[in-house]
């Protein structure tokens, strides 16, 4: 990972707090690291060792906490909750020095938790996290937990794995989880989810989602959105998510309940192969509950080798799907572009109608039972799409 220059613009704004340096050694820490020491002040010549002792929520708006490349921790849970920080002023958990990012490790319970605890209803933010690693060592439970009511949540050139979730965000009342963004990060080798949960107003963008989700079950995901208004999933890679044994079995990005604006744009999944009960882009209703997708695009992503659908939507009033590339070069059959009438809608979900699907190019190497496009909803515009099948569609 590297430092990104949007950090770098940033950074100059976040300094208007007090600054505290930390250096611990622990196993997986680089060669020639040197540890602090807790009554040290915390300067960069004599940094603290770990965060013990602190009152994260006391501190001033603008502080900022910076972790010794090539350093590594142990244990490392955090739990805030700073009624003084503001999205102008965060509170910065951040990197210094050079060499490899820090190494947090969690082995139980969750790393990072914003927002306070469960029932909190106050609207703290902002945080930023960038230039870390947070490892959950294959044993613990969250990477980074968003707790019902928390606003302004930066995670900037991250790397989360090893967790069971990487992200998980619960959203709740009165407030919500709002304005999160995930920029240039990985999340990676969570065994359930990479991203789980509802937020708004959020941009998950330019980011790495490889290898969650080991079981492969179809009920786990890479992003797991359970609603939320105003977001957008941009320019991210979904490699091998799901794949038991090479093969996906599960979901890349699903989407479930009540959305109002959805931009999913410039994405790319692959997978080498899958089984019929892989999705890719699934914008579709799961719930008991009333569920809509209103305002959502589906442009100009690319989707590899999944199983019984690229893009499949229902419930999604208006939908536009655009300028997408879909390939599958397995010996199996795919319903690529997938728009049923309601199909496996509720009774009183919303109601599909108006679908707008244009400019896409769709290359199927298995025809036989094979549909490229199917959108037949009441007032559906299908137009100018490509479709190629059969050997020639490996050259795509």
């Amino acid at each position: 990972m590297v430092v990104s220059s949007w950090a770098n613009a940033q950074t100059a704004a976040q300094q208007s707090g007090p600054t505290y340096h930390f250096s611990d050694c622990q196993e997986g820490a680089a060669e020639g690291c040197l540890p602090g020491d807790n009554f040290n002040p915390g300067t960069a010549a004599e940094p603290k060792r770990t965060l013990v002792g602190m009152n994260l929520n006391a501190l001033p708006a603008g502080t900022r906490l910076l972790f010794a490349r090539g350093g590594a921790w142990t244990s490392f849970t955090v739990s805030v909750e700073n009624q003084h920080i503001t999205p102008d002023r965060p509170l910065v958990f951040d990197a210094y020095g050079s060499g490899p990012v820090p190494l947090l490790k969690t082995a139980t319970g969750n790393s990072v938790n914003l927002g306070g605890r469960w029932g909190n209803t106050t609207n703290d933010g902002g945080y930023v996290l960038r230039n870390l690693k947070l490892d959950g060592m294959g044993t613990a439970a969250w990477g980074l937990w968003l707790v019902q009511n928390v606003r302004h949540v930066t995670v900037d050139n991250v790397e989360i794995m090893g967790f069971e979730i990487g992200i998980h965000s619960s959203n709740g009342r009165p407030h919500g989880v709002t304005a999160l963004t995930v920029r240039g990060s990985r999340i990676s080798r969570n065994s359930a989810m990479g991203m789980l949960g509802a937020f708004s107003e959020s941009v998950i963008e330019n980011s790495l989602f490889e290898g969650n989700n080991f079981s492969g079950s179809p009920m786990n995901h890479a992003i797991y959105l359970g609603g939320g208004n105003g977001n957008v999933i941009r320019s991210n890679q979904f490699i091998a998510n799901s794949t038991v044994n090479g093969v996906c079995q599960g979901g890349n990005v699903t989407v479930h309940g009540l959305v109002d604006g959805l931009l999913i744009e410039g994405n790319m999944i692959r997978q080498q192969s899958a089984t019929f009960s892989c999705y890719g882009f699934a914008v579709t209703t799961g719930y008991t509950t009333y569920e809509e997708f209103k305002n959502v695009v589906i442009r100009g992503n690319t989707v590899i080798n999944t199983g019984m659908t690229a893009i499949a939507a229902n419930a999604a009033p208006g939908i536009v799907v655009e300028n997408n590339r879909v390939t599958n070069s397995q010996a199996s059959q795919q319903y690529s572009i997938w728009i049923p009438a309601n199909g496996g809608a509720g009774a009183g979900d919303g109601v599909d109608r108006d679908a707008v699907v244009r400019n896409n190019t769709v290359c199927l190497v298995h025809t036989q039972g094979s549909v490229p496009i199917f959108a037949r909803v009441p007032g559906a515009q299908v137009s100018n799409n490509t479709i190629v099948l059969g050997p020639q569609a490996l050259r795509c």
